[in-house]
């Protein structure tokens, strides 16, 4: 594994999914209204600011970030059901370590980005009625949720993404991706007290499986797998 090929595959995904305009842009517009307007209608239910922002930290942002991966992620999938492009990346000398971290990367850049501009606003709209003299930032818990935040999304990445080089579809994802964005938004839905202990617990544990499953699907995963599913 080299980090050049990873960042070659990377590119390429970038291509192919950006490629998509008019998809690329209606997925954009839904995660948005997703990470913004639907968040926000629970988010602004909450009376302190910071609180607010730390709610959103904690459950709106993971799910934000879970909803522009997967909505994504059908885009590269439509290219390899068109294309059948798979098997030209399988002829490569290309790791699987390789392509999969390549593959999730890309995902991984257009699903972060704009899942920080998600947080901006609301950060903005916590703190305007404020005034900038007294900015309210987030509380210590909410800073290591938003830095443990996107290590937790780039493990989903891995998963989803050895969804589809095992089963070649996206109802793998879908489950998985749906499963999760629905536990957390409905947990923030019904949150108005700040992180919690259990809140910090969930994220470690959360990593832990999302990087194991990760492991150990690469470790049983081969080019001949991927070959009989496409």
């Amino acid at each position: 594994m080299r980090f050049n090929d990873i960042v070659a595959v990377a590119k390429r995904e970038l291509l192919v999914i950006t490629n998509y305009k008019f998809l690329f842009l209606f997925t954009y517009l839904v995660s948005f209204y997703v990470g913004t307007y639907l968040s926000m209608a629970y988010t602004n239910l909450i009376p302190d600011p910071q609180i607010r922002i730390d709610t959103y930290l904690a459950f709106f942002f993971l799910s934000t970030e879970i909803v522009f991966s997967w909505v994504l992620s059908t885009l590269q999938v439509q290219d390899y059901m068109r294309q059948r492009c798979m098997e030209t990346i399988l002829a490569t000398p290309l790791s699987l370590t390789s392509i999969l971290l390549g593959k999730s990367l890309a995902i991984f850049i257009l699903s972060y980005i704009p899942s920080l501009f998600c947080v901006i606003i609301v950060f903005l709209q916590a703190n305007w009625p404020l005034g900038l003299a007294t900015l309210i930032l987030p509380s210590s818990p909410g800073w290591i949720l938003f830095f443990i935040s996107p290590v937790l999304l780039f493990g989903t990445i891995c998963i989803n993404t050895l969804l589809l080089m095992y089963l070649n579809h996206s109802m793998g994802s879908l489950i998985v991706n749906f499963s999760v964005y629905l536990l957390i938004f409905r947990a923030g839905a019904h949150s108005s007290s700040g992180i919690s202990p259990a809140v910090l617990g969930g994220y470690i544990m959360g990593l832990l499986c999302v990087f194991l499953l990760s492991y150990i699907g690469l470790k049983f995963l081969r080019k001949e797998r991927i070959v009989l599913a496409l």
